[in-house]
């Protein structure tokens, strides 16, 4: 059932995603399709300022707050690694979970800040809506750090937060753009011939990418760019002193990004955690007066 689910996930959404991402999805896929995929489960971490803890449900399978048991103040640390996907799978949690998690810390008294802790080449737009939603209702001081790659949904995500650091100078970041892609079977080894037939009446259902298929794109362009500019405009209105240049896809290191007003900065884990003490003290020190 995994494998029809994301199979259908990859062919239903269009995609924001580096193109080391895109490779992975495609090897995937084929292999899912002939019969050779042999998924591998990883079992994720979640990380806290106070140690390690683990997504855990009580024995009703309701989820259980996994913050709510570590010493208050701490600040949370959670991955989003990987290919975005909407929903978990074998080898990562989905993006909808990485929300909920996220949520969770919001709701957790012990937790005093959020460190999302990205490295990622982007993926499947729907993996963003939750996680939009999520964040851009934060309660609590939420920083991005950029820990290899942070690209196309992943970066849209990231704009979001209060502030965004790399690890070093040579991260990648960027790549603020999308894309389509249609699985369409090979002609002349498929196993099967798919014929579609629509009526007068329905002549305008999956126009664009029957045409894309015959070659003729410009339809697609045409929703792709409604798509495009929507993300663009999200970005924008985030991070207001962003460069237009960085908004048609490039990918930037950090160094470069940096001063083209897409992250704050070049900090390792450890300053960005102090850093974000730092503020969440002062803040306590100015409720205290208040």
């Amino acid at each position: 059932m995994l494998r029809q689910q994301f199979l259908q996930e990859i062919q239903a959404s269009n995609l924001m995603i580096h193109s080391s991402g895109y490779e992975m999805l495609n090897h995937i896929s084929n292999a899912i399709i002939d019969g050779t995929f042999t998924p591998e489960a990883i079992e994720q971490t979640i990380l806290s300022t106070r140690g390690d803890i683990y997504l855990e449900k009580d024995d009703a399978g309701n989820p259980v707050n996994p913050f709510d048991s570590w010493t208050e103040g701490s600040i949370a640390i959670i991955p989003l690694t990987g290919i975005m996907m909407k929903y978990g799978y074998w080898w990562s949690y989905g993006v909808d979970d990485i929300a909920a998690i996220i949520s969770m810390a919001y709701l957790s008294e012990k937790i005093s800040a959020v460190i999302i802790k990205g490295d990622t080449p982007g993926g499947s737009t729907d993996s963003l809506f939750l996680l939009q939603e999520v964040l851009l209702n934060k309660t609590k001081p939420t920083y991005g750090f950029i820990d290899g790659m942070c690209a196309s949904c992943g970066y849209i995500a990231f704009s979001y937060l209060d502030k965004i650091y790399a690890i070093n100078r040579m991260a990648r970041v960027g790549g603020i753009g999308v894309f389509a892609r249609m699985i369409v079977p090979n002609k002349d080894n498929a196993y099967y011939r798919v014929v579609e037939v629509y009526p007068d009446e329905s002549k305008d259902k999956n126009l664009p990418e029957r045409e894309a298929i015959e070659g003729n794109d410009s339809k697609m362009k045409e929703d792709l760019s409604k798509l495009a500019i929507y993300y663009r405009d999200t970005v924008t209105s985030n991070r207001p002193g962003i460069s237009e240049e960085t908004l048609t896809g490039k990918v930037y290191y950090a160094f470069e990004a940096e001063g083209l007003g897409m992250i704050d900065g070049i900090k390792s884990l450890s300053q960005t955690v102090k850093e974000l003490e730092t503020l969440v003290a002062k803040r306590k020190e100015i409720l205290s007066i208040i």
